[in-house]
């Protein structure tokens, strides 16, 4: 019982810090969402490959940088990438409607 109650410092520190990644997921998926109506509005592309492939690879390098595997980073942000262009198409397909 003594190891499990001195686990509970490190968790509560991991709860406090899994509060504030998803506070910062939905920011940045707000602006995601601020950016899918600029490329509706402009007609550019949802998908952006060299962006996307620019972000991973600079993700990747922070992590390695700070000891952590950088596969792992460019595989989390590979699906949040994949993620907002679903939430891009949506609303890009959704303006287009509007417009008819």
């Amino acid at each position: 019982m003594r190891v499990m109650e001195s686990l509970k410092p490190y968790r509560a520190q991991i709860d406090v810090l899994d509060e504030q990644i998803v506070k910062l997921l939905i920011d940045r998926f707000k602006i995601v969402r601020s950016v899918a109506e600029l490329k509706a509005r402009e007609n550019i592309a949802v998908v952006q490959s060299n962006r996307a492939e620019e972000v991973k690879t600079r993700v990747s390098a922070m992590a390695e940088a700070g000891g952590l595997d950088g596969t792992l980073l460019r595989n989390i942000y590979t699906l949040m990438i994949d993620h907002a262009h679903v939430i891009e198409d949506e609303i890009v397909a959704d303006r287009k409607k509007r417009e008819k």
